[in-house]
């Protein structure tokens, strides 16, 4: 038997009934199919969330052992086709989509309603900073700012940042980020505005592993179903930030145990998802190929939440001055897209490869 009624929650249906749950459940199904009270299911998500994050082998940090550092760096390398080798991580903010917060949530979060909203994504919400290895797995994931704030603002304010600044890193490996963030000693962007030579080389060998963050954002919504629509009404932006954090945790769980099969929807969900009055976000599928060779040689299909990635992707809020001053600190200073650029892809004569099917 699932359950027992009138009696106490097995530890098992509560983990099941809070699965079903992350996995885009809705409640009012959950709680009949166990025989418990739609709060008793309820409360079994936050027992399970809590239970996650006390649970120390789930921890999820940036590693500080350059050892395991250079090791993440490899495996980039392998996935990349110019065999780039100072890669630890690609960055990127994907949108938790929220309904409008309530204002005891705002008076909580010292923050107006509005700055919840992402103009650029017509959604409610926060911003989530994640950092992912080339299997998908979190690195680092941090979630303190409302939607509307830039991608640079939220990540430069994140913990893992001050590390970066303070020589966290293996010497000669950094990040790998869009134009969102603000090129540094341990953070590589892409050249903007150019359209040949050996800077748009660079940009495509680039990009092929900066993809691999939208690669794990989209197994991540995949496996959690709740993330592709507005985080069910009545839970409060701090119990969205445990919960996102802690589906984390469990992801990076499945990815260490080589748990990648994630099971499709069922076909309630989907179709819940369809008819949500609030709207819910697709999956848009790309191929693995387009982010370097897959581990096995073949073209992994994956389904990317676009509609919720680059949220954060604009400077409105980073006055000029700031970024021409962090241009003029770094003037002197070769940073890894210069190196990478100039001494390896221009060096080594890297060229962005033609498209496939395309004339040679």
């Amino acid at each position: 038997k699932r359950f027992v009624q009138n009696g106490a929650i097995d530890t098992t249906v509560r983990l099941a009934m809070a699965l079903r749950f992350f996995a885009g459940g809705d409640i009012y199904d959950i709680a009949p199919l166990y025989g418990v009270s739609r709060s008793g299911a309820f409360g079994s998500v936050w027992i399970v969330v809590e239970a996650i994050h006390r649970t120390q082998a789930l921890k999820l940090e940036f590693p500080k052992d350059h050892a395991q550092q250079q090791e993440i760096a490899r495996a980039f390398s392998r996935r990349s086709q110019a065999g780039i080798d100072c890669c630890v991580g690609a960055v990127d903010g994907i949108l938790v989509w929220t309904l409008q917060p309530s204002p005891s949530c705002c008076r909580e979060s010292n923050c107006d309603a509005t700055k919840f909203f992402c103009g650029r994504k017509h959604k409610f919400g926060l911003n989530c900073q994640a950092v992912a290895d080339c299997r998908g797995k979190f690195l680092d994931m941090s979630i303190r700012y409302p939607a509307s704030t830039s991608d640079c603002l939220a990540f430069e304010s994140s913990a893992l940042y001050a590390e970066l600044s303070s020589g966290l890193l293996a010497e000669g490996l950094c990040l790998f980020g869009d134009n969102a963030y603000l090129n540094s000693p341990f953070l590589a962007t892409p050249y903007p505005n150019v359209s040949s030579g050996y800077k748009d080389a660079y940009n495509f060998f680039h990009s092929q592993l900066r993809i691999l963050v939208e690669c794990a954002f989209g197994m991540f919504v995949q496996r959690w179903g709740i993330l592709r629509s507005a985080i069910p009404k009545g839970i409060t932006l701090r119990k969205t930030t445990a919960t996102v954090l802690a589906l984390a945790k469990l992801h990076n769980y499945c990815i260490d145990q080589q748990d990648t099969n994630i099971v499709p929807m069922t076909d309630a969900d989907e179709l819940r998802l369809m008819i949500n009055e609030i709207g819910s976000i697709p999956l848009e599928e790309t191929t693995i190929a387009d982010a370097g060779t897959a581990d096995d040689g073949s073209d992994e299909v994956i389904g990317i939440p676009r509609q919720l990635i680059g949220s954060g992707e604009h400077f409105e809020d980073i006055p000029r001055e700031i970024r021409e001053t962090r241009r003029r600190i770094y003037q002197e200073t070769r940073l890894p897209r210069e190196r990478l650029a100039e001494d390896y892809v221009r060096e080594n004569n890297y060229r962005r490869p033609r498209p496939r099917g395309s004339a040679p």
